[in-house]
C-alpha cells in the first residue's frame, strides 16, 4: 500500500480533485530539501502521523490512483474544476512539477494555531509553492498567488 493512501486523515478529494482538508502542502525542488523541511517539523514536535515528505514519482503514482478511484464522475468534476480555474489547475501544476523531480511535504494542521506553527517552520525552508487546504478554500502561503498569514 502506498504511504500517501494512508497518510491523509480527512477527505482527500473534492470535485474529483485531490483536496486534503486541513493540510499544508509544500513543494520543494527536490527530495533532499523536502526531507530537510520534514525533519525541521519533526524537531519542532510534529509526529510521523502528521508530517510526510514524498518524492515526485510517489505523488504521480498517488494522482493516478485518485483518478482511477474517481472514475468517470471524478473525471467530469475535474474538468469542471479546470473550467472554473480552481483546484484542478493547482493539481495539474503540482503533478507537472512532480514529473520533473520536485518533492512534497504534507503537514496535518487541524487548527489555525497548528497551521501557523507549521508555516513558521516551513517558511524559512523556502518552498517553491505552499498551500493550506481548508474547508472554505485554498490559502496560498508561498508561490503562486501567495498571501502570508
Amino acid at each position: 500500500m502506498d504511504r500517501l493512501d494512508t497518510f491523509f486523515k480527512e477527505s482527500d478529494t473534492e470535485w474529483g480533485v485531490f483536496y486534503p482538508k486541513h493540510y499544508i502542502l509544500a513543494l520543494f525542488p527536490n527530495f533532499a530539501e523536502a526531507d530537510l523541511a520534514k525533519e525541521a517539523l519533526k524537531r519542532a514536535g510534529r509526529s510521523d502521523e502528521d508530517v510526510i515528505s514524498v518524492r515526485g514519482e510517489e505523488v504521480v503514482h498517488f494522482a493516478e490512483e485518485v483518478l482511477i478511484k474517481g472514475g468517470l464522475w471524478g473525471m467530469l468534476m475535474t474538468e469542471l474544476s479546470r473550467t472554473f480555474g480552481t483546484e484542478a489547475l493547482y493539481a495539474d501544476q503540482d503533478l507537472a512539477a512532480a514529473k520533473e523531480g520536485a518533492a512534497f511535504v504534507a503537514v496535518y494542521c487541524p487548527t489555525e494555531t497548528a497551521k501557523i506553527d507549521a508555516w513558521d517552520h516551513l517558511e524559512p525552508m523556502h518552498p517553491l509553492i505552499a498551500r493550506y487546504y481548508s474547508f472554505g478554500g485554498i490559502e496560498h502561503l508561498a508561490g503562486n498567488e501567495s498571501k502570508n498569514p
